[in-house]
């Protein structure tokens, strides 16, 4: 029988004096034997723990006791899972306080920096995060967890604030009474779509008349749908007498699917002039300001669950991103797809802006500059300018892409 089994028994029997006694001298004689290094000092503390929450349940009586006294409804849906997590997390009694003083107090999620425009990790976001093992790690496991009924990022803030909560009705997230939009990364990137933002009516008409134009061109296409790549690069195949059919297709394919409430003018200049990179960031910026459109959320927190530590980024606007350094970079929408109607809208990431000094201040001066959106309460989302290298392989083979003033 492991020595804490033997106290934790010796607490709750009756035994008369004699026995107590000689079970305290057998006891104490065994402790004085052990070696005096951290791995005694830590048992000897768990010892100590134990009897003086004899009574509570042992560890996991402990636990839940714990857990039912932060008075968080999320908490309390989720207590089952938390305490078996908890349970096997190997922490100090002074660890374990600490985690649950915070987490009653509400102050293990600083929200104020949370909402603060920019990026910030989770070493500013989550008190002690650093310091404190325990901390960390039931941390860092939250937030990859997907249940009741939230995702990834949203379920791991619900637990950890209780001011933080899924809101009745749609939304990701309720911090401090805002309504917030999440989108995590892990593994792949969120979409900007959902059962509200999808293509307007006469979209897959449209995308057929489209696929059957390209077919009949000879041009071959994925079974995914013709993607914004391709697009560019079967114009380069078409004859000159074919190709005003063509972008007229494609204009009023991706008109659908923003359901005409945005400009894709910037768009198709850059699909006429081959210009990839520029046709994707204008892409992106029209698909972030219909879903915006969409919402009445106060902004879009962003978090990234792929790197150490976890990173968050909240903006509303293009000029919060820019001023941060940092942009949007679309994955490759088909523009074409009938059988999965996400597919138009390209997986999303939000990542460092890395041009120059000069070319980033120009971005953000630009920024403050930009007309306001389709979208009532929204502005565009950053523009990347074209790297170096596409720059340098274009300039003989394409003209130079018209700018609009809708960039970035």
């Amino acid at each position: 029988m492991k020595i804490t089994e033997l106290l934790t028994e010796a607490a709750t029997q009756k035994t008369n004096n004699r026995e107590l006694e000689a079970f305290k001298a057998t006891i104490a004689s065994r402790i004085k034997e052990l070696p005096p290094d951290d791995a005694t000092v830590k048992a000897l503390k768990e010892i100590e723990d134990l009897l003086k929450n004899v009574h509570a349940g042992g560890k996991m009586g402990i636990i839940n006791g714990e857990l039912q006294r932060i008075e968080d409804p999320t908490v309390t849906a989720a207590q089952k899972l938390l305490a078996r997590y908890i349970m096997s997390l190997d922490m100090t009694p002074e660890q374990r306080e600490e985690l649950f003083t915070l987490w009653r107090s509400d102050k293990l999620v600083n929200r104020k920096k949370l909402l603060t425009p920019g990026k910030h990790t989770f070493d500013e976001i989550i008190n002690k995060y650093t310091t404190n093992p325990v901390i960390k790690e039931l941390v860092d496991e939250l937030m990859h967890m997907a249940t009741l009924g939230q995702g990834k990022g949203e379920f791991g803030l619900s637990v950890l604030s209780k001011n933080i909560n899924k809101p009745e009705g749609k939304g990701d997230l309720l911090i401090d009474g805002k309504k917030i939009e999440a989108k995590t990364t892990d593994g792949g990137a969120g979409r900007f779509t959902d059962q509200e933002v999808r293509p307007g009516n006469g979209f897959e008409a449209a995308a057929r008349a489209l696929t059957e134009f390209v077919l009949s061109k000879g041009q071959p296409q994925p079974k995914s749908g013709l993607s914004l790549s391709n697009a560019i690069n079967v114009a380069k195949e078409l004859d000159k007498k074919d190709l005003k059919q063509y972008y007229s297709l494609i204009e009023k394919v991706i008109n659908l699917i923003f359901n005409n409430t945005q400009s894709t003018a910037p768009i198709m200049q850059a699909i006429k002039d081959g210009n990839l990179g520029a046709a994707l960031q204008q892409y992106v910026q029209a698909n972030f300001n219909y879903y915006m459109s969409m919402k009445d959320d106060e902004g879009v927190l962003y978090i990234n669950l792929t790197k150490e530590p976890i990173s968050t980024v909240f903006f509303r606007n293009a000029d919060e991103l820019a001023k941060s350094g940092l942009r949007l970079h679309a994955g490759t929408p088909y523009i074409t797809s009938i059988a999965d109607h996400r597919l138009p809208y390209p997986q999303t990431e939000i990542i460092d802006t890395t041009f120059g000094a000069n070319a980033q201040a120009k971005a953000q001066k630009d920024a403050t500059k930009q007309p306001k959106a389709m979208a009532p309460t929204t502005a565009p989302v950053d523009i990347r300018p074209t790297a170096a290298k596409t720059a340098r392989s274009q300039r003989n083979t394409a003209p130079e892409p018209v700018r609009s003033k809708r960039n970035i």
